[in-house]
């Protein structure tokens, strides 16, 4: 019940928040890249639309250059041009009304003014130039720029301004010297390919802004109904994965208590294993030791008839006490091998059973180990060849390293030599290593294992044998004590049919001072 808290809590708290936060964050950015490319997109309209119409400025200019002109009549809409220097700018037609002759210059100048006159259009148009003939065409600051620009080498040069509080587009394009252009324009130095000057082009931005800011509006409220859509989803997929985590959390926790069951079961069975071999072994000494004090009754009251006789030989007295010192001998020695085994027993039990601390030997452990395990292995053909120091002290919990070499001799006997229908040998290698780490090499001569086998070997309720009653938890128990409980590795080589070896290391624990 807390595992299932603690998830639901840490979905709810942390998952769920960081979520809504990294939707928050990308829906922003995503609005935010939209409405960039919205106003970059009308941008672009606005400024091919201030291009187009300088092209067509240009187009109707040249079509008046190609024509050298043209004449139409003079009024006060369309006075005589001071500023050409023409000589036939004025004629007159046989009604003697005056023509004065447009060139492509006032022509355009005529254009602008009647833009700029229209409330409909919003569009400004200048012809100018850094020596213009007509002071009115004097380029402004953003022209001037603009035109030094051209003569860089620059096509065309747009930006917004702010003019009177308005919201401008400004295009300018350059105006190369033709030869059309040299008649009017080479007296003031221009040369055929120059930049004589520029037409600047400035579009209010005031309907393209209120397009800009409808487009923008529509967008935010479908990011925002996007945004709460993925909200809900998420919020939505958030509680299904904490009712599928939940689940895969009972799941688990029954598998655990199954698993610990098993295992628990497993020790219980070693433990059972070991009982039943303590009490075979015990048998044999405590039989010897009972047939050798019932021995001796009978040869005590053999000496009692013997006393009660008038005449007895000393020969005779000293055979029956011969006897009575033999069988004595012989029931101590049993009796001392019972108290032993006894002894071996307890301590290992209480070692499995407590799991508690202290300082213990190695090879000590070993002989308790084989003493219990002495009743199968008799019974086969299987030697056991142990090297491991008298001296070797070691501080820790004595029981786990029984578990471990408990179960690997016993899983060499049933798995490595067929249940001890093999012969073959078992080799413990026990010792210290220079980094102060327990060394354990374990290893046998039995079928081995094939690659198959070796990739799960560790894998809990994995078993070769299991129509025999086999739990497939030996060697699953043994790696959880040495990389759990003894905070070591342990390492499998096996080939089959060439036996298998382990190799245990774990760090040695510091004898305390309190126990020293």
């Amino acid at each position: 019940m807390k595992n299932k808290l603690t998830i639901d809590k840490r979905l709810r708290q942390r998952v769920l928040p960081l979520m809504f936060l990294i939707i928050t964050l990308l829906m922003s950015m995503l609005l935010l890249m939209r409405i960039d490319g919205v106003q970059k997109h009308n941008l672009d309209v606005a400024t091919e639309g201030a291009r187009n119409i300088f092209r067509m400025i240009v187009l109707t200019r040249q079509w008046n250059a190609d024509h050298g002109g043209v004449y139409v009549f003079v009024d006060e809409k369309t006075p005589v041009n001071e500023y050409l220097d023409h000589p036939k700018k004025v004629i007159e037609t046989t009604e003697k009304e005056k023509l004065t002759l447009l060139n492509p210059a006032y022509m355009t100048r005529q254009i602008a003014e009647l833009a700029q006159n229209d409330p409909d259009i919003h569009l400004r148009l200048h012809i100018t130039s850094l020596k213009p003939i007509r002071p009115q065409n004097a380029a402004d600051a953003w022209e001037v720029e603009a035109l030094k620009r051209f003569e860089t080498g620059e096509q065309e040069i747009s930006s917004v301004e702010i003019e009177n509080g308005q919201r401008y587009l400004r295009y300018m394009s350059p105006l190369m010297v033709k030869e059309s252009c040299l008649l009017c324009h080479e007296k003031q130095g221009y040369k055929l390919g120059d930049v004589r000057g520029g037409i600047s082009v400035s579009l209010q931005m005031e309907s393209i802004d209120k397009s800009v800011h409808h487009e923008i509006v529509a967008s935010a409220i479908s990011y925002a109904v996007s945004y709460g859509l993925l909200i809900m989803i998420t919020w939505g997929l958030i509680e299904l994965l904490a009712r599928r985590w939940r689940a895969l959390n009972d799941n688990i926790e029954m598998l655990e208590t199954t698993r610990n069951e098993l295992v628990e079961n497993e020790k219980m069975a070693s433990l059972g294993r070991l009982v039943s071999g303590f009490a075979h072994e015990i048998n044999t000494p405590v039989g010897v030791a009972v047939g050798a004090i019932s021995h001796g009754d009978e040869t005590i009251a053999t000496l009692k008839t013997l006393l009660a006789k008038e005449e007895v030989t000393e020969q005779e007295l000293n055979q029956q006490l011969d006897y009575l010192s033999e069988g004595h001998y012989l029931a101590l020695a049993n009796l001392r091998r019972a108290a032993d085994l006894v002894q071996r027993f307890k301590r290992t039990s209480i070692d499995r059973d407590s799991q508690q601390k202290r300082e213990y030997q190695p090879a000590e452990l070993i002989q308790d180990v084989l003493t219990t395990l002495h009743n199968q292995l008799k019974r086969t053909e299987i030697s056991v060849e142990v090297t491991c120091s008298e001296k070797l002290k070691l501080y820790g919990t004595p029981g786990l390293l029984e578990q471990v070499l408990t179960n690997l001799i016993t899983n060499s006997i049933s798995h490595g030599f067929d249940n001890g229908t093999r012969a073959g040998k078992i080799s413990i290698n026990v010792s210290q290593s220079s980094a102060n780490r327990l060394i354990v090499d374990y290893q046998d001569d039995g079928v081995g294992m094939n690659e198959d086998v070796k990739q799960q070997a560790f894998e809990p309720f994995f078993t070769t044998s299991r129509d025999k009653g086999g739990s497939g938890l030996g060697l699953y128990v043994i790696y959880n004590i040495v990389t759990q409980q003894m905070a070591g590795t342990i390492q499998m080589t096996s080939v089959s049919n060439a036996g298998v070896r382990f190799h245990i290391e774990c760090p040695i624990e510091a004898i305390p001072y309190n126990t020293l």
